[in-house]
């Protein structure tokens, strides 16, 4: 299955919208254009996973990777729309640890002027 990316700006938060498989094949795809966004746009990064499908390990060391990525950019990173395929995976791995979590747009905190990053 193709993975579908996009990526727009809300203030200063870049949101990349995933849809599909987060598998082998596609994992690099995200991870590359994740990175684009966070060069291109800025470095505080939104994933919304809402229309995801199937996550493989694959997919979580991309994730993880992202957010060494964002951290060393001073930038911050979070999930949202975690679906039960996914959330589950994250939450058999511990990562529903290591990352911040949100349901939807809604529940994002207001973006202080500065960007600072988001808390649960």
């Amino acid at each position: 299955m193709d993975l579908v990316l996009s990526t727009r700006q809300v203030d200063d938060l870049a949101i990349v919208s995933v849809g599909g498989e987060v598998d082998l094949e596609t994992a690099s795809q995200l991870g590359e254009h994740a990175l684009d966004a966070l060069r291109d746009v800025c470095p505080h990064l939104l994933l919304d996973l809402t229309a995801v499908t199937f996550m493989d390990s694959t997919g979580l060391k991309v994730l993880l990777s992202i957010q060494r990525r964002t951290d060393l950019a001073a930038g911050s990173f979070a999930l949202v729309g975690t679906t039960r395929t996914v959330r589950r995976i994250l939450e058999l791995t511990g990562l529903d640890q290591s990352f911040l979590l949100y349901d939807s747009l809604a529940d994002l905190p207001p973006m202080p002027s500065d960007a600072a990053e988001p808390t649960s």
